[in-house]
């Protein structure tokens, strides 16, 4: 065997080792990608829910190696944060960049043509779940409201009375 031979035997393990290291990590960063893209798509008629915020905080470290898509959420987060664009307009240009930006995930995650701004503007929300969530929200704003009224309310303990009937004494 020639030294060259020698080298490439001693060194082809380690080689292999490196590369499925490698290929594991892009494997993941994919994997994270498309779960966060998931998520902003799952609640994309909710934005302002739990799961949806924890997804849009994550987008910088997600695709920080995917400069378009960083750029549309600073800009959907500089909306966001306007106060002048809580009124009718405002919530339609701020739904138009957050459809933007998951177009923009989606050609970055391979989707392409497949997923057009209709596609990702097309949102099941069924009625019932609407309402369940308008009665949820009427049902905490009237607790509050007794339990505010109530804060002036003295409580004492019920004291038992005794029967002192069958004492002796």
């Amino acid at each position: 065997m020639t030294w060259i031979g020698i080298i490439a035997v001693m060194l082809s393990p380690l080689i292999a080792v490196l590369i499925s290291d490698r290929l594991e990590k892009m494997r993941e960063k994919r994997r994270d990608k498309v779960q966060l893209f998931s998520t902003l798509m799952a609640t994309r008629h909710l934005p302002f829910n739990f799961e949806a915020v924890r997804a849009q905080n994550m987008i910088d470290t997600v695709f920080y190696n995917c400069p378009d898509v960083t750029r549309l959420w600073r800009e959907y987060f500089e909306m966001l944060s306007n106060q002048g664009l809580n009124n009718e307009l405002g919530w339609k240009q701020r739904n138009k960049k957050n459809l933007e930006m998951l177009q923009k995930m989606g050609a970055v995650l391979g989707y392409g043509n497949a997923l057009s701004h209709l596609d990702i503007d097309r949102v099941y929300y069924p009625e019932g779940i609407a309402n369940q969530i308008v009665r949820s929200e009427l049902i905490a704003n009237e607790l509050l409201r007794v339990l505010q009224a109530s804060a002036g309310l003295s409580m004492s303990p019920k004291q038992e009375e005794t029967d002192t009937a069958d004492c002796d004494g």
